[in-house]
């Protein structure tokens, strides 16, 4: 579990003319419940393509998140094994009877990497850097009620206090945003200067948090390393601060083949394997001192989208694309030719299932059964696009001018699941007549693409997942920094996106479970109609790790590392 405490000052005092020292309270600190471990020692672990930067609020990609996760923390947390809420920089927090007041009691002692104290001072100043919308952030559309931003105090060095426009049933699922410091950021800020600020170039001695971790050295292309945060706040119940590991590398490589190589050369630690690979490393275990674990089907997704932006430049050229990509049925018809069986054989050695719903397979309590599927049929996708006003001319699919149907399929390159899934893909769309092609750019690339320069015709990439729906807003609401198919919009551009927005608006005020699950239903059921995006599959998520570490608590939520703090080398 990966969560941290605030730190307090105690009030300056004066004795005639001498002004003594101000001093840092006590810090309340977390007792892990783990055992206790050994200190010392390197883990060492594998990602594919650099961060794009060390900004933890514009970060949106995993490439750049997942180097930020031991630095930065939130008020709240969630509990990688349970899913459950936990306390973190808060220790602990109240509400008025009619849950529109909520205070947040901060855990004193708190500090920042720097030695600088964490107090309400820094959550203030956090919230208003997320709440300017000159900042690109994903935070600000999960964290808007009704248009309206949340309204937030300081009451004293560690008590913040929110009111909410309404209620808001996500709410402590929602504020674990980053705490940032003040002290060094509130500058840039004032200058307008936010977006650009803590980019790669950074000095990483300036990249400071509350986290377990702190930059050691960044080096493009080969790694990232840190070192431990002698200022930690969890101790483990020897009154020892965490984490126990001293050094943590996070090796930078361009595909998941060289990830497995790493592993299996003995240069990594842990390793999420390619399924494909699952009967291999089985035999593997014992020589390899290593054990596998099957932690069920991933909560994330993958999916192809549509671009349906009328900002893509490339429309100069091809206006009529956007025509095709904003007709229903022609994308029903895609959808029944993507070959879900295929991929589930081909990319994940049958290690999976198919992907229907727009939320998690594993997220049992809001997963819709009633969306529509599409089987993969040739004769149901000719039968869509008849409904589309295409026709066929001979082999080739045209539309009303007589043109072709083409289109590229795109992907990054290091990830070559994702490319087999766009090849097979490419191969059925050729079977109906459409001339289309896969090209690949570098994860970073696509996401630029994705989110920024809209320049793509289709993009095959996939999206963490999450227990609370609300926390894919910023995906869904037609508003949202990463609603791909057409982002950031000033109104909705369909009814269903309209329609979508007020299921989001909407939701967060039902605090019933089951009237939730039936709000967020009718999401889903809109999502699986419409097909903006069509899904492949849930794969089984398996990871390898190895047997010199203990602590180690692996689930298909938390991953292999959520309690990177309790993981600990065993001595020989």
């Amino acid at each position: 579990m990966i969560k941290r405490a605030v730190s307090l000052f105690l009030a300056m005092m004066f004795i005639g003319s001498m002004m003594l020292p101000v001093l840092a309270a006590p810090t309340e600190y977390k007792i892990s419940e783990m055992p206790v471990g050994t200190f010392g020692g390197q883990l060492v672990v594998a990602q594919i393509t650099d961060p794009k930067t060390f900004n933890p609020v514009t970060a949106a990609e995993t490439s750049s998140t997942d180097v930020l996760a031991p630095i930065f923390e939130g008020l709240t947390a969630t509990d990688g094994v349970t899913t459950a809420v936990i306390p973190c920089l808060a220790k602990s927090w109240s509400f008025s009877p009619d849950g529109l007041v909520w205070t947040f009691n901060l855990r004193q002692g708190v500090k920042f990497s720097d030695g600088k104290e964490m107090t309400a001072d820094d959550v203030i100043f956090s919230f208003d850097v997320i709440y300017d919308k000159n900042v690109q952030t994903s935070s600000r559309d999960v964290l808007t009620i009704d248009g309206q931003p949340l309204k937030y105090k300081k009451i004293d060095t560690y008590t913040v206090e929110f009111t909410l426009p309404s209620v808001f049933a996500p709410l402590l699922r929602q504020i674990l945003i980053e705490i940032l410091p003040k002290h060094k950021l509130e500058a840039a800020w004032k200058a307008g200067k936010f977006n650009e600020t803590w980019g790669i170039n950074t000095p990483v001695k300036d990249i400071v948090g509350t986290g377990m971790y702190t930059i050691a050295q960044y080096k493009p292309n080969e790694y990232v390393v840190y070192l431990r945060n002698a200022n930690y706040w969890v101790k483990n119940s020897k009154n020892q601060v965490l984490p126990y590991i001293t050094r943590y590398i996070r090796m930078l490589v361009p595909n998941l083949e060289t990830q497995t190589l790493k592993f299996r050369a003995g240069e990594t630690d842990i390793l999420g394997i390619k399924n494909t690979d699952y009967t291999t490393f089985k035999d593997l275990q014992k020589k390899e001192n290593f054990t596998l674990y099957n932690l069920g089907p991933t909560f994330s997704t993958e999916f192809v989208v549509f671009n349906l932006n009328p900002r893509n430049p490339n429309l100069a050229k091809e206006p009529w694309k956007l025509e095709w990509f904003n007709n229903q049925y022609f994308r029903k018809g895609v959808a029944h030719l993507v070959d879900k069986t295929t991929i589930i054989n081909q990319v994940y050695a049958g290690l999976a299932e198919p992907q229907w719903s727009a939320v998690s397979a594993p997220n049992k309590e809001f997963l819709s059964t009633k969306v529509t599927q599409y089987p993969y049929s040739l004769e149901k996708a000719k039968e869509m696009f008849a409904k589309a006003g295409f026709k066929y001319d001979g082999n080739k699919l045209v539309d009303k001018t007589g043109r072709q149907i083409k289109f590229e399929v795109t992907t990054h390159s290091e990830n070559s699941n994702r490319m087999k899934m766009a090849n097979i893909l490419v191969e059925d769309l050729k079977k109906a007549g459409i001339d289309a092609t896969v090209t690949t750019y570098t994860f970073n690339t696509l996401v630029t693409k994705l989110m920024d320069t809209f320049d793509f015709d289709t993009i095959i990439i996939g999206l963490t997942g999450s227990v609370e729906p609300n926390n894919g807003k910023n995906v869904w609401h037609s508003t949202g920094n990463l609603h791909m198919w057409n982002p950031r919009q000033d109104k909705p551009a369909t009814d269903w996106e309209t329609e979508i927005d007020k299921i989001f608006d909407d939701g967060v005020k039902v605090v019933d479970p089951a009237k939730r699950a039936a709000i967020y239903e009718k999401w889903q059921l809109i999502i699986s109609d419409q097909v903006p995006l069509i899904y492949f599959a849930a794969p089984q998520s398996i990871a390898a790790i190895r047997n010199t570490l203990a602590n180690v608590k692996p689930t298909a939520y938390g991953g292999t590392i959520h309690n990177l703090e309790e993981i600990y080398y065993i001595k020989p």
